[in-house]
């Protein structure tokens, strides 16, 4: 039997060209003519017997059925089974409308429906135009169910990918909400932690952010783009991302420039993990009130503190630093030059003799001497609430 090659470089067979095949090619060629008018039947009656597809746009599932005739009408012409990467994008889409809600047989039923739509253009056709040209329609089937079995393996393939993806993020929720509930010291939370990757001695770090404008897409990206082990979860409104061996700087350009987020402390072991999620949780609060990342590490007495402030508002509560901004400057410059009036003055630019005025000053008007540990700690509170 002769050979020729077809455009992609892949021999094909010569019956798509003698005994009578011509006929076929020609009719090959109509359909792909008319595979826009074709596409639109064939959806209108995947939508009527298949409800579900309803949750699709229509255009876009017509332009969709399109381009795989047009694929399939190509493959009839050229003899040809399909090749992984003709079904590549099938599997994408089988992931796509497991994410949507269809259920496998929907999709499987629509491509047959398709299918058979395609077939009984092409030998109605082919008949119409020859009676006995159906005999030459034999090759084609066999190309045909090459291409109907590959597909539905690959629909296969993407469920099942949809199925593992789902089954992970169960897996992160369960781990996150473990370690936010008390369970770090349980089966199932080291289960979960083994399960996606982590080393449940390993180091953790938590990263805790606002969840709002975080659609199931995004999150969907931010999941593929992290380094693994990573766990993304949202719960209660918040985004929370933990990590193991990797740099807590790159998981935080993942979500963004400006990002408004608190950063845990990396810990060791799952308990330690719980307490990194403890310090994101802490951190966050004070980073609404900054419109910033803030690290628990560097912030940690307000992080902690913050939550209380309410409670602690008889020791910490003072209109000073609002209302004598200079006064608050020198006790500032005081805690941050160890202690020394000689530093501090040299870094306002005053006098020693003034910086101590005003340390006195403000003792006078809140009742905390800054120059003692109690009095500049209530100071140092009352002034970063203020700040944050």
């Amino acid at each position: 039997m002769a050979f020729f090659t077809a455009d992609n470089g892949r021999p094909f067979s010569s019956l798509a060209r003698v005994n009578g095949s011509n006929l076929v090619d020609r009719v090959c060629a109509e359909l792909l003519f008319d595979v826009d008018d074709l596409a639109a039947d064939a959806v209108a009656r995947i939508r009527r017997e298949f409800p579900e597809y309803a949750v699709l746009d229509n255009a876009e599932h017509t332009v969709t059925a399109a381009y795989e005739m047009r694929k399939i009408i190509g493959a009839f012409r050229e003899h040809r089974r399909p090749a992984p990467i003709d079904v590549r994008p099938v599997t994408a889409r089988g992931l796509e409308r497991a994410a949507e809600g269809i259920p496998i047989e929907t999709m499987i039923g629509g491509y047959d429906t398709g299918f058979d739509v395609l077939w009984s253009s092409l030998r109605d056709r082919v008949v119409a135009r020859e009676p006995a040209g159906e005999a030459d329609l034999v090759p084609v089937v066999t190309i045909m169910l090459a291409w109907s079995r590959r597909i539905t393996a690959a629909i296969g393939e993407g469920y099942a990918s949809a199925t593992a993806r789902t089954d992970r993020e169960e897996n992160a929720r369960a781990f996150v909400h473990g370690l936010a509930h008390g369970g770090a010291g349980s089966e199932a939370v080291e289960s979960a932690a083994r399960t996606l990757g982590f080393a449940p001695a390993g180091t953790f770090q938590v990263i805790c952010a606002s969840a709002d404008g975080w659609t199931s897409q995004a999150l969907r990206d931010l999941r593929r783009a992290l380094p693994k082990p990573a766990a993304v979860v949202v719960l209660a409104g918040v985004l929370t991302v933990t990590v193991q061996g990797i740099s807590v700087a790159t998981a935080l350009a993942l979500l963004g420039e400006h990002t408004v987020a608190g950063v845990g402390l990396p810990r060791a072991g799952l308990a330690g993990a719980a307490d990194s999620l403890t310090d994101a949780e802490r951190a966050l609060t004070l980073a609404h009130r900054r419109g910033t990342a803030v690290h628990f590490e560097k912030d940690w007495l307000l992080a902690t503190l913050l939550p209380h402030a309410q409670r602690l508002a008889p020791l910490t509560h003072t209109d000073a630093g609002e209302d004598f901004p200079h006064l608050a400057d020198a006790v500032r410059a005081y805690a941050g030059n160890n202690f020394s009036i000689a530093a501090s003055a040299e870094s306002l630019d005053l006098a020693a003799n003034t910086v101590k005025y005003r340390l006195a000053r403000w003792q006078e008007i809140t009742g905390w001497d800054p120059r003692t540990l109690d009095g500049l700690m209530r100071s140092l509170i009352s002034l970063a609430e203020r700040d944050c």
